[in-house]
């Protein structure tokens, strides 16, 4: 039965008591009346353990909607410290089943008709339980083996309640506490709603399972269930049942000859690239969310939790994975900023300091061969010294990489994420700067021109006939003249720079055609140089050729 808020409040208030958070009940109590924590004299054996396990404890005891909030905030080691956040890292969202015949009932209640009719088989026994659903084995009647997952009845009435409580408290808190609203509390807050709310529904994550299966139809190492939408609804989701090994049972998989490093290679590829192209990436790539077909190949499976980088956090993203390849204090520094914005006032000298202090500790190392977590986590606490505003987005996908990485070194012990990462990082630069982007942006400008000469023959008679029938009185003030002059020559500096444009594209296409292996010819010296001209090129043409523009204007624009 779904808690009333009153009794919600007063049931957090003594969870509160409990553990020892009295600042917590004097920061809220006052607007909160029945949040007030009862008095305890002494301290217990709980309030004496330390602040991360008291905290990960107070989590377990208020249930499902705090245990998914540790578990984001376990992600979230730009805002908390680095203890509480592996802290975090072990709550678990399992829990005892539900009766067989509570799910039918679901089962019933929202696709109009019993287990008997929908499927061929039902296992009322779960396979997996969880705080806010559980799965269960099924055959459809033609045989096709599936996993139908249903909600808990009664969950989302329950996290609803939780969500406004906590929604008022982090206001009452940002409000009352300088170092809360600093740090963002209640953006953080105004995201888990979002998160979990989606969680909930489960055509979100039918929606999300889809886009995955389309976006991989054509990847050979990465596969996704099928969903069967007309089994699905916001609280029942029917999707195919995958068969394999899992990637932990190395014995197994050597058994069947897998080929666990070539595997592991091509699967972190495929992750990457739905970072750093797609934009749209599964943000739980564990052991037990990973199944190696017969083939070979890898299942991917739960959509509940994912994540999605917009083009511009897609660009900056790129760019500071490149930059950190490349261990110039100075670019990072500048990339960082523009990817994480600093709350308040930020120490340039300072920051820079502790970048090359950070690039310092991996001095010895490529990039490629750096081991990620290790490092993401030396990053993170350099954003959470300089109060850095790391996006929900992109903090999510540090421990995707973190799981990722971490995932494929079962399977391959030699693996390095930084090498994938340098490597899909160069491809997809060169898909977005390189010739063929470039073309086809040299194709906008000449249709544009184009249909600007095309229209002057007729505006040329016009002004004629004007003339012969009116004659023409003109008065020239030599201010009005300077806009004109400013355009013919910003468009013969696009005349120039759009013909040398296309001879370096010519030429990039001849060293491409030329060269062994893509990789190798991405580094290539002459072809850095011909591409970084050719991309500066194209920056300027984008740019436009309006008052003021220039090429060198163009440059700082494109350098960042």
């Amino acid at each position: 039965m779904t808690l009333s808020r009153r009794e919600r409040l007063r049931q957090i208030g003594e969870v509160l008591a409990r553990y020892g958070w009295e600042s917590a009940g004097q920061l809220l109590g006052g607007h909160l009346p029945a949040l007030r924590l009862p008095h305890r004299p002494g301290r217990t054996a709980a309030q004496r353990e330390s602040g991360p396990v008291r905290l990960r404890r107070t989590f377990e005891d208020l249930g499902p909607t705090y245990i998914k909030l540790g578990q984001m905030l376990a992600t979230r080691e730009d805002v908390l410290p680095p203890a509480y956040a592996q802290e975090l890292a072990r709550l678990q969202d399992g829990t005892a089943p539900i009766p067989g015949e509570q799910v039918e009932a679901v089962i019933r209640e929202q696709l109009g008709a019993g287990v008997e009719e929908l499927f061929g088989s039902f296992e009322a026994t779960a396979l997996a339980a969880a705080s806010l659903g559980q799965t269960h084995r099924a055959t459809l009647h033609d045989g096709t083996a599936v996993v139908v997952k249903v909600r808990r009845p009664g969950v989302a009435e329950e996290v609803e309640v939780d969500l406004e409580l906590m929604h008022e408290m982090a206001e009452i808190a940002v409000r009352e506490s300088t170092t809360l609203r600093d740090l963002g509390l209640l953006d953080i807050v105004t995201a888990f709603e979002t998160s979990l709310r989606r969680e909930l529904d489960y055509t979100v994550e039918a929606d999300s399972a889809e886009r995955f299966r389309a976006n991989l139809a054509t990847d050979p190492a990465v596969h996704i269930p099928a969903v069967f939408r007309a089994l699905c609804t916001a609280q029942v989701l029917t999707e195919e049942r995958v068969a394999g090994v899992r990637i932990t049972d190395t014995a197994a998989l050597d058994a069947r000859g897998i080929d666990r490093p070539a595997l592991a290679d091509a699967a972190s590829r495929t992750v990457v690239h739905m970072v750093l192209v797609d934009g749209f990436f599964h943000a739980d790539p564990h052991p037990g969310n990973l199944f190696v077909r017969e083939d070979g190949g890898l299942w991917l499976i739960d959509f509940g939790m994912v994540g999605e980088l917009d083009e511009a956090t897609r660009t900056q993203l790129l760019w500071l994975v490149l930059s950190l390849a490349s261990k110039d204090p100075d670019t990072v520094s500048r990339r960082l900023l523009q990817l994480a914005p600093p709350r308040g006032r930020v120490s340039h000298r300072r920051l820079h300091e502790d970048v090359a202090a950070l690039l310092d500790t991996v001095s010895g190392t490529s990039f490629a061969e750096m081991s990620m977590s290790a490092f993401f986590s030396q990053l993170m606490a350099l954003v959470q010294r300089h109060r850095l505003q790391l996006p929900s987005s992109v903090a999510l996908l540090l421990r995707m990489l973190v799981l990722l990485e971490a995932s494929a070194a079962v399977l391959d012990p030699d693996f390095h994420l930084g090498r994938v990462l340098q490597e899909v990082g160069y491809s997809a630069l060169l898909d977005r700067w390189g010739p063929k982007a470039l073309a086809e942006h040299a194709a906008g400008e000449v249709r544009s021109v184009a249909r600007t000469a095309a229209g002057l023959p007729e505006r040329l008679l016009a002004l004629l006939e004007d003339y012969e029938e009116e004659g023409v009185r003109a008065r020239l003030d030599p201010a009005d003249l300077e806009p004109l002059v400013q355009r013919i020559e910003s468009t013969g500096d696009r005349v120039i720079a759009g013909v040398t444009m296309s001879a370096l594209l010519v030429s990039l296409g001849t060293v491409i055609s030329a060269a062994d292996g893509r990789a190798g010819r991405l580094r290539d010296p002459l072809m850095i140089a011909a591409g970084g001209a050719a991309g500066l090129l194209g920056a300027y043409l984008a740019a436009g050729a309006g008052p003021g523009r220039s090429l060198r204007r163009a440059a700082r624009r494109y350098l960042g």
